[in-house]
């Protein structure tokens, strides 16, 4: 692991406010809200479920924050090393906090939480990843998101990896009958057997790059566009990767600020 530079021996450094994105639907998803500065500098997905009063509150409220159209958890301080599933200390398995109705440290903070005192269990760890603050953000790379999703509904997140970079959370679906091998030859997969993977398949976050795009916010997808998605997993019929057109539907998140280059100091 990786150590940051509060680490004294006295502690955990990646203890910290930990505030992330909630994601609703039939399945609830947190996304961690990260930042290329001790303790921030992690990209975290989360499976989780909450008790069905916060969940159908979550579910039904009406939005009234319309600059900040998703809502936030702010979990009491933990360190962010518990969640990673190849650590060797204490696995967290539930978070406390409290859930807003947009930004908890933007207009959303100045309205009463939406809950408070929360307990969201974490059900599954869709992705873990630590961010490196020192390295520099590659402009030719080629833009690439995290795929995942459970129940009928896929999310892309954009793969942040060094600064400056940006956060941004899409809703997607995959266009039945454009799943294609590498070539360009259509799976021998039927559409039911491919609905089925990709509605299951996603539990754990998987890498699909965005062939023809470099990774910056200006060459980011935007719905309501219908991009290639290139896979790196094999789909039912084994093939290695493949390709699926994916039609953006709700941009949910889209950060640039939390992500700029970190100064000298850190704070």
């Amino acid at each position: 692991m990786h150590q940051g530079p509060h680490d004294h021996g006295d502690g955990d450094p990646t203890l910290g406010s930990h505030g992330m994105l909630l994601l609703g639907g039939e399945a609830f998803h947190m996304s961690h809200l990260p930042m290329f500065k001790y303790p921030h500098h992690f990209q975290v997905v989360l499976e989780v479920d909450l008790d069905d009063t916060v969940a159908s509150a979550v579910r039904s409220h009406r939005h009234r924050v319309p600059g900040e159209p998703y809502d936030t958890f702010v979990p009491e301080d933990f360190p962010m090393s518990e969640l990673d599933p190849l650590g060797s200390g204490p696995r967290r398995t539930s978070m406390t906090g409290d859930i807003f109705c947009g930004h908890f440290e933007r207009e959303g903070g100045h309205h009463p939480p939406l809950a408070e005192r929360i307990v969201a269990t974490v059900r599954n760890v869709v992705h873990f990843a630590e961010l490196d603050v020192q390295a520099e953000h590659r402009n030719d790379a080629e833009l690439a998101y995290l795929c995942f999703g459970r129940g009928g509904q896929l999310y892309l997140a954009h793969a942040i990896t060094a600064a400056p970079d940006f956060d941004q959370l899409l809703t997607v679906r995959t266009v039945p009958g454009t799943a294609t091998d590498p070539l360009g030859e259509r799976l021998p997969d039927d559409d039911a057997t491919l609905e089925k993977f990709f509605a299951e398949r996603f539990a754990v976050a998987e890498r699909v790059g965005i062939p023809g795009r470099t990774d910056g916010p200006d060459q980011r997808v935007v719905p309501p566009e219908t991009v290639d998605g290139a896979f790196f997993i094999a789909p039912p019929s084994g093939v290695h990767g493949f390709r699926v057109q994916l039609e953006a539907q709700r941009e949910v998140y889209m950060e640039t600020g939390d992500l700029r280059k970190p100064g000298h100091h850190h704070d």
